[in-house]
């Protein structure tokens, strides 16, 4: 009775995490945003921020569901409904916006009372949201299914305070992960026939222990968004992990089928990133889920063999050049910087197995105090396989139509 019991009770609890699961998009959809500041000379700054306006509306309304379910929404609203939804936007964005002016200890004027001056976008009067215009939303909303580009840029410019000898930018969560750029304007005019002045190339000692921190700063970052891109982004890959997780007869097995996952998704993915091979996501995403599916329904196939799967091994082999596309997609979004492209591209792998290691030991302290019931394979190995199944299933219905 209690076995029957808690086999019920553990099927819930999978199709509750299918329920949940589903309600996401694809996995490797990214948040990334993309931003340029520029810097003319020591007087003006602009700011410039590309966003996907559906995506923003759809963070900022909580609209779960693909872009269909958020132009349905946004098609309901009225004219003024629309306008109101804008400027709440507005507002939240430029309150949520910052630019900050470091100046020297030494270099202190009325304008600057102490060593840091806060700058907020929307007390500047700066129309943030220039690009987040009425007549560019009704644009968006009338495009076909084919919709190609539903970005706009976000603009604002100001002046920089005297004295300020660096700058730094702090944005809305609204944005997610941004991506920032930084360019200052160089203009030369080179007369007829002559050579125009001399830029530099290479980097002096003073500014080599800035390249240092850059350095570790780039490696923090990467390898961070390739955790995040594994929990709680990656929902695809950790319902794999888990999968090969609750294969695994043993440690050592469990060693080895991880070991081949990841040199398998460490090369598509660098191959990825250099452009050496490429798909499009519309057809690695739905492999991706059938993946998924076949672990899980070979899971539950093998429940009861007490032997190793000899074909399992490039079977796992195959599917991580499949996950490592996917993450090279994801990458390719995030930008790498051009002055530290391996360091990133390595720093963010890390990132990826972090996540991956995570993923194991959170469901080994779940699962280790009923490991040695007789009824933990027949059962709960089973119910979590079959919730991991029913997910995948839909990911490859939703990823194919």
């Amino acid at each position: 009775m209690l076995k029957q019991f808690t086999s019920t009770l553990l099927l819930s609890l999978s199709l509750m995490l299918f329920s949940v699961t589903v309600n996401f998009c694809l996995a490797h959809t990214s948040d990334i945003n993309k931003a340029t500041l520029s810097l003319e000379g020591s007087e003006q700054y602009q700011l410039t921020i590309t966003v996907d306006i559906l995506h923003l509306l759809k963070n900022y309304q909580n609209i779960i569901g693909d872009d269909t379910k958020v132009i349905e929404s946004l098609s309901a609203m009225s004219f003024s409904q629309q306008k109101q939804l804008l400027d709440n936007l507005h507002n939240d964005l430029t309150q949520q916006t910052y630019i900050r002016f470091a100046h020297p200890k030494n270099n202190v004027d009325d304008e600057i009372k102490d060593n840091a001056m806060l700058v907020q976008s929307y007390e500047q009067n700066i129309n943030l949201l220039s690009g987040l215009s009425l007549s560019q939303l009704k644009k968006t909303l009338s495009l076909t299914d084919e919709r190609t580009n539903t970005q706009t840029e976000l603009h604002t410019a100001g002046r920089i305070p005297n004295g300020a000898d660096s700058v730094s930018v702090q944005f809305s969560p609204l944005l997610s992960d941004v991506q920032l750029t930084v360019i200052r304007p160089k203009h030369d005019l080179v007369s007829n026939n002559e050579f125009s002045e001399n830029f530099k190339v290479t980097i002096s000692e003073s500014e080599s222990s800035s390249t240092i921190n850059s350095s570790i700063k780039v490696t923090k970052d990467y390898i961070v968004q390739g955790f995040v891109h594994i929990l709680p982004r990656g929902l695809d890959h950790i319902l794999f992990v888990l999968a090969l997780f609750l294969f695994a007869k043993s440690f050592s097995t469990l060693l080895w089928q991880v070991s081949a996952f990841t040199l398998a998704h460490t090369i598509t993915l660098a191959l990825g990133i250099y452009g050496i091979v490429q798909l499009p996501s519309a057809i690695v995403e739905p492999l991706i889920a059938l993946s998924i599916l076949y672990v899980a329904l070979e899971n539950i196939y093998l429940a009861k063999s007490t032997t190793v799967s000899h074909t399992r091994m490039p079977v796992i082999f195959a599917f991580g050049l499949l996950h490592g596309l996917g993450f090279a997609s994801v990458l390719s979004d995030v930008g790498l910087p051009e002055s530290q492209y391996a360091l990133s591209l390595i720093s963010f792998n890390i990132g990826v197995e972090l996540g991956q290691l995570s993923v194991i030991c959170i469901a080994f302290l779940c699962l280790a105090p009923i490991m040695k019931k007789q009824w933990y394979q027949s059962t709960v190995v089973k119910a979590l396989n079959i919730g991991i199944a029913i997910t995948a299933a839909y990911w490859v219905i939703e990823r194919v139509f």
